[in-house]
């Protein structure tokens, strides 16, 4: 469910226009969901800037943002052409878990997508989460505008899991940070749907764990549960096959 009654006219909130260019489309002409999020993670990183906590400001503290959940509702997928509209905002810090929330509109504000991201800030000398004193108290102050009810979830993994692809991480799959990109992931997942799914039915809501970083020529397996009793809802999880780490894993929910 998608919450349309957000105020349009909160300056603080981040917005920008985005065209939707045509290496961002599915084979269907429309934005397609992993470049939706990528597009959402760079708006992120802009209001962040913005906001003092940006790339510069964590890195010269040796640490950085690590999106560890998400969940986006999917009401269309703009078409090749459409101008969007962008918006995000910093929406509540709970220990060290920041929410941020975002939507994708159309040139007539109506909302196309929605949803909520779970972020931390990892130090990148101990691999572990820190505080977020650096966000301040601008963090909670939009803590009652919800774009969708709800934050993102831990999801669990089934017992029962069948291996349906193997790849490697290679240089291709990478972002600056030389670990395969967020984006990346659902791609991979996606991409293991059955085709007339892909071709012949809408994707409703994707939500997202990220799990464990992957690293340039990690070996990695796509798995999917043996068995599927909810042909609404496919699952998808990502292992690294050297030390059986649980790296990802997806639920998508279809119409």
């Amino acid at each position: 469910m998608i919450d349309e009654k957000l105020p349009v006219t909160v300056l603080p909130i981040y917005e920008e226009s985005y065209p939707v260019f045509s290496f961002l489309l599915d084979p269907l002409k429309r934005l397609s969901i992993p470049a939706a999020f990528g597009i959402l993670g760079d708006a992120a990183g802009r209001d962040a800037a913005r906001r003092g906590w940006g790339y510069k400001e964590l890195t010269d503290r040796n640490q950085a943002w690590v999106l560890i959940r998400a969940k986006m509702v999917i009401e269309r997928q703009p078409s090749w052409g459409e101008e969007i509209i962008l918006r995000t905002w910093p929406k509540l810090m709970e220990g060290i878990v920041a929410y941020r929330d975002f939507q994708i509109l159309d040139g007539q504000r109506n909302v196309l997508m929605a949803g909520s991201t779970a972020w931390t800030i990892l130090d990148l000398a101990t691999r572990k989460p820190v505080r977020l004193g650096i966000l301040g108290a601008s963090a909670n102050e939009y803590a009652d505008y919800h774009a969708i009810p709800d934050k993102p979830v831990r999801i669990n993994w089934p017992d029962d899991l069948n291996v349906a692809q193997e790849l490697t991480a290679e240089y291709g799959h990478l972002d600056m940070n030389n670990h395969v990109n967020n984006s990346r992931y659902i791609e991979w997942v996606i991409n293991t749907l059955p085709p007339e799914v892909l071709w012949t039915r809408k994707i409703k809501a994707v939500e997202v764990n990220f799990i464990s970083e992957v690293k340039h020529m990690d070996q990695l397996q796509i798995r999917v549960p043996a068995s599927n009793p909810d042909k609404n809802i496919f699952q998808g999880f990502i292992v690294n096959i050297e030390d059986k780490r649980q790296v990802f894993a997806a639920r998508i929910t279809l119409a």
